[in-house]
Order: structure tokens, then sequence, then C-alpha cells
């Protein structure tokens, strides 16, 4: 049986849909930003850790055939890191240029026993950390009157085997 409207209920449905549309889209606006964010994250973070990973391989050849425990040279394992940077970050599509991300980009080279000034742990094998500053494109954000680019700090690491 289906029981009649009253009088005092007639277009609820209307002023909850032009109430609660606007809020969707706030919604879906936020989840897009939220993801195009931690996407641009995620693929500069694997980034940075094969940076690093190549930069271990600047080992101190002489010192091993001495017979001293393994360490890197931290000049080579320097230039290795951003050489890396400046050629595979331009593949990310990103608003600042691949030189420039790289370059201002912190890398720290370490021996057993130093301090990752980025994690603060003490390493005990030769390794390499990255920390490096990228700007992602966000363009909903410029609906919200904020700017279209918002900059997203990323860590990377890796430690050298022999």
């Amino acid at each position: 049986m289906i029981r009649p409207l009253r009088g005092d209920a007639h277009g609820q449905v209307a002023l909850y849909a032009v109430l609660l549309f606007p809020i969707l889209m706030l919604v879906f606006a936020l989840v897009l930003t939220v993801g195009t964010l931690e996407g641009t994250r995620a693929r500069t973070r694997a980034q940075l850790d094969m940076a690093a990973l190549v930069a271990t391989q600047a080992f101190d050849f002489a010192a091993l055939a001495r017979g001293e425990p393994p360490q890197l040279v931290a000049a080579e394992a320097d230039r290795l890191a951003r050489e890396y940077l400046v050629r595979n970050l331009a593949t990310l599509d990103l608003p600042a240029s691949a030189t420039s991300i790289a370059a201002a980009a912190e890398v720290y080279v370490m021996a057993p026993g130093d301090r990752d000034p980025l994690s603060g742990a003490v390493v005990s094998i030769p390794t390499v950390s990255i920390r490096a500053t990228v700007p992602a494109r966000v363009p909903l954000l410029s609906l919200a009157g904020l700017g279209p680019i918002v900059n997203v700090t990323v860590f990377g690491s890796a430690a050298a085997r022999t």
C-alpha cells in the first residue's frame, strides 16, 4: 500500500540533492588531490631509492685492494646520484626541470659509524641518503583559490653491499 506524501514533504529530495551535491564534489576533489600527491610521492621515492642505489656503486676500489673495509668515494657517489636523478626525473612530467630538482637535492654519503642526517640512524655499512623537494601539479587546488603547484619532500636511501 502506498501512502500519500504529506503536504510539507514535497521538495525535500530536491533540497537534499542541492545541499549534498557540492559536498560530494568537494570530497571527490579531495580524493583526487590526495591521489595525485601520493602518486607523485611514490614515483619520486622510487627514483630517489634507485639514485641512491646507483650511487652506492662508487666504491673506493684502491682501498678494497689494500684490504680496507668497503667505503664510497663521496664525490663520485654524489655525481652518480644527481646524474641518475636528472635522467629519470625528466620522465615524471613535473612542473620543474629535472636538472634543477637534482641540483637542489641533498645527497649524503655516509661511512660505517656515521649518523644518517635524514633518519637519525647510525649506519653500519656505506650508505647514501637523498632528500629532494619535488613540485607536483594539482589543478583542482586552483578551484579552491590555492596555487596549482604543491611541493612534496621525499626521502630515499640505499646501502652498499659487497
